[in-house]
């Protein structure tokens, strides 16, 4: 994300930082520049194509992990909603509710969302190098 230009009643405010989120991705964006620069080679094409093909497949296994548990959570809401609160039933509900709660708070859990995160921006750099390429 670019920053606007400031209005000139504004600049004596202006501070020139970013959010962490913007430098972020400014910086993988950078990185993603660096280690994949534009395509210059049928030879590079593929060996990029090759990269994003793996890599996607990571992104996919990923993700399916993630949105199983946050599927299984989003069941588990709608029905502890239509459960007494002094069944066995809830109870054995509310714990493994609790349970993933904790799982994606957990570090392990929050490393692969960083992962998911880094291959998802790295596979758009690739495509669009890939996709220049194809351009010319």
């Amino acid at each position: 994300r670019r920053r606007r230009n400031p209005e000139l009643d504004e600049s004596q405010y202006e501070t020139d930082y970013t959010t962490a989120v913007e430098s972020g991705d400014e910086r993988d964006q950078d990185q993603w520049a660096s280690l994949y620069p534009p395509i210059s080679s049928d030879a590079t094409r593929q060996r990029y194509k090759q990269e994003f093909d793996t890599d996607l497949r990571r992104y996919k296994q990923l993700c399916a992990e993630m949105d199983g548990v946050n599927d299984r959570l989003n069941q588990l809401n709608k029905q502890l909603d239509s459960v007494p609160e002094d069944s066995p039933q809830y109870q054995d509900m509310a714990e493994e509710y609790n349970r993933l709660k904790d799982l994606k708070r957990s570090p392990e859990y929050q490393t692969k969302k960083l992962e998911t995160k880094t291959l998802r921006n790295k596979l758009f750099h690739i495509k669009r190098m890939v996709s220049d390429y194809d351009k010319v």
